[in-house]
């Protein structure tokens, strides 16, 4: 099997799973669909770890997600890990944060929303490589590759279910308010919803303010969906708007190119950034959005990280309330105090490296921050 790779389009991920099961195989499995990236760790056809880079999957996420460990905890975990270079689960067990029982079964979660996520693509690559990177842990969490695949067989019915209620992740909601019970008040996970719902956020929006998975999250709105309490506020589509999207996409995806030609990598992203969504299934908008992130995000990290910077506000909480923000800014503002550098802010954030760059680099040429020398 070394080497091995090909299209999910052509060798779905169900039959991919259950051919390394059935041989018993021991590796790492990576599966690529545009700039999102997910590895699977197998020993003898059983996944062992996960790696992702979408931030909701990574250990330390989950962690802060289920309430296990606050922010600053975490923050101190990166560092000693930094220090120590011990695994992130191992740290929080050697100074007693959280019981090895817990980072096990978290890190199980971790490889099932890994593997299960991409279980929704309807393209992409995968390829195999036979060498196993680390040695055993006994911190390792241990899931059958054919319970993946049951579990992923009872999603796509979910899905299914889900996106005939919430056809878009673009959407906004309504709530019904007569129909509002006690049970849900603004501390339970669903009040939060609402309450976001209410303030005009879209489905996508409330994911990112509530940290939570794609699955999970639809999952609550299902079933307040079921209840009669929340729906899918109507949008409106013609031939007319699909054909000049299909335009304006090869548009932009040519002017992205023509800026990545001429370094202007701020302008080239947000040209292939738009193309994707005007055209999401487009292969080549994704490649050319890749490359864009890419380089943007190395621009940045240069320029925001070495030296080491640390963001403060420089407006006050009226002049703050002013401004349109959205619960990304809000959360990134929220932790441009001072005290956090920019590589920390990063570290614990729900969002992608390039995502907070992005948003500190427009803060601080917008004046709402200074980024100040560390020390």
């Amino acid at each position: 099997m070394h080497g091995l790779r090909g299209s999910l389009e052509l060798l779905p991920l169900a039959d991919l799973l259950d051919l390394v099961a059935r041989r018993r195989l021991t590796g790492s499995l990576t599966c690529e669909r545009g700039t999102v990236r997910k590895t699977l760790l197998i020993r003898q056809g059983v996944a062992v770890g996960a790696a992702s880079n979408d931030p909701r999957e990574y250990l330390g996420q989950l962690l802060l997600n289920f309430g296990h460990i606050d922010e600053e905890q975490l923050q101190k975990a990166f560092q000693t890990q930094e220090e120590t270079k011990i695994r992130l689960g191992r740290v929080l067990t050697m100074v007693g944060l959280i019981s090895r029982q817990t980072v096990t079964e978290v890190l199980a979660i971790k490889i099932r929303e890994t593997a299960l996520d991409a279980f929704r693509w309807d393209s992409g690559l995968f390829f195999f490589d036979d060498e196993l990177p680390g040695g055993h842990d006994e911190l390792d969490a241990e899931v059958p590759l054919a319970d993946i695949v049951k579990e992923a067989e009872f999603r796509a019915t979910a899905w299914n279910a889900f996106r005939g209620e919430f056809p878009s992740g673009t959407s906004s909601l309504e709530v019904e308010e007569g129909r509002v019970t006690a049970d849900l008040g603004p501390t339970t996970l669903d009040g939060r919803l609402l309450e976001l719902a209410r303030r005009g956020l879209t489905i996508d929006e409330i994911g990112l303010a509530l940290h939570a998975t794609d699955f999970h999250l639809y999952q609550r709105l299902y079933a307040l969906a079921r209840r009669g309490i929340l729906r899918a506020a109507p949008e409106r589509t013609d031939v007319s708007t699909a054909i000049e999207e299909a335009v304006e996409t090869a548009a932009l995806l040519e002017q992205a190119e023509a800026l990545l030609g001429q370094g202007r990598t701020a302008e080239a992203e947000l040209a292939a950034s738009r193309a994707v969504a005007s055209a999401p299934g487009s292969e080549p908008a994704q490649a050319v959005l890749a490359r864009a992130e890419e380089e943007l995000r190395r621009k940045l990290h240069d320029d925001l990280t070495d030296p080491p910077r640390v963001p403060a506000l420089r407006l006050r909480s009226d002049q703050l309330g002013a401004l349109t923000l959205s619960s990304a800014d809000r959360y990134l503002l929220s932790r441009c105090d001072g005290r956090r550098t920019v590589r920390q802010i990063v570290q614990v954030a729900p969002l992608r490296e390039l995502e907070v760059l992005k948003a500190l680099r427009r803060f601080a040429d917008a004046g709402v921050i200074r980024l100040g020398a560390l020390g």
